[in-house]
């Protein structure tokens, strides 16, 4: 497999919009987590990291004509000002898009495989519709698709791909039944998480030595691990830990990990996947390895937690704020497991 530079992020999410507003809050710890205006059971609100209204792209009558749901439609307008940033370092290149979106299906929401264009035409971009995937994945969708990335990227490392995911929790009968399952983080209960929402991307470019401070991406893997939250086999946690491995296998060169940005999100069973892996590979990651878990700043942000938390590593290193290598981790409900290896310019550093 291939490396890939990351050549141009863009993300929004309740800490802000693009990666140093982002990363600057979640640096300094500053929760943009509020009072909703959605209630729970009890009649109470729901804390909720929310991007304000404005922020958003418009809701005008092109989006009315689509009839699509209110969460595709949020979905939309979150990713279409954050694709836009890119526009510029994209330029007339027909796009190929490599989207994380929700654990949907096209029989579920026919939307699916209408999305990736529709994001591309209003963020007046050029769409390849033959070389474009969605990876409907959940919070890991974003690290699966990169993976696909890097190995397309193999075969021919002339051709960028723009990876990304977008995911948001505003919907209320996804928020209901979250709730009926005691999964929302509230006044009732500690083992749940503050759903959130958000958008992120990357232009990732193969071939050729990257420049002097260029992130580049060492490697991506990616596991489906039967003990999933709602599987039935029984759940060991071993997904994580078995990505990670495969990941380790891929590095030319690896070194001890300096920073993890992790995928945890204020539910146990998710601390029990890093927990599992952490031990089982102790050997990979530096004595004083730094511990990013940005969700605790702006909620979970669902399928855009990938492409969110590799903009956050990128900007953190480039900034010196954090040191390489950097792993980035995210876990779906639905089995799927992603890990990746970010650091700045030349090999992976031992």
């Amino acid at each position: 497999m291939t490396e890939g530079v990351i050549s141009a992020t863009s993300v929004m999410c309740a800490a802000g919009f693009g990666a140093p507003q982002v990363w600057s809050s979640v640096r300094s710890r500053v929760s943009r987590i509020r009072n909703s205006s959605v209630m729970d059971r009890q009649y109470e609100p729901i804390p909720m990291g929310l991007v304000p209204e404005e922020a958003l792209d418009a809701d005008d009558a092109d989006l009315d004509a689509l009839t699509w749901p209110a969460r595709a439609r949020r979905m939309l307008r979150l990713a279409t000002p954050t694709l836009r940033e890119l526009a510029s370092a994209i330029g007339d290149t027909p796009v190929a898009l490599y989207l994380g979106l929700p654990e949907l299906t096209p029989d579920d929401s026919p939307w699916l495989d209408k999305f990736s264009e529709q994001l591309c035409t209003r963020a007046g971009l050029k769409f390849d519709a033959a070389a474009s995937r969605t990876f409907p994945l959940g919070r890991a969708a974003v690290l699966v698709a990169l993976e696909s990335a890097l190995q397309a990227m193999s075969a021919d490392s002339s051709r960028p791909i723009l990876v990304g995911g977008v995911d948001t929790f505003l919907d209320l009968r996804l928020l209901a039944t979250l709730g009926a399952e005691g999964r929302v983080h509230g006044p009732r209960v500690m083992d749940g998480f503050i759903p959130g929402e958000g958008a992120a991307f990357l232009w990732v470019e193969g071939g050729g030595e990257p420049a002097s401070g260029a992130t580049v991406i060492h490697g991506a893997a990616s596991t489906t691990d039967p003990g999933h939250r709602y599987g039935t086999e029984p759940a060991r946690g071993e997904g994580l830990a078995e990505a990670l491995q495969l990941l380790h296998g891929r590095l030319a060169s690896p070194g001890p990990i300096a920073s993890t940005f992790t995928g945890l999100n204020g539910e146990n069973f998710d601390a029990k996947l890093w927990g599992v892996a952490r031990l089982r590979h102790n050997d990979l990651f530096s004595p004083d390895m730094a511990l990013e878990h940005p969700a605790s700043c702006f909620g979970d942000t669902g399928a855009a937690t990938g492409a969110v938390l590799t903009v956050l590593a990128a900007a953190a290193l480039a900034a010196g704020h954090r040191k390489g290598p950097a792993l980035i981790w995210a876990a779906s409900d639905l089995g799927a497991r992603g890990c990746t290896i970010v650091d700045t310019g030349g090999p992976t550093r031992g």
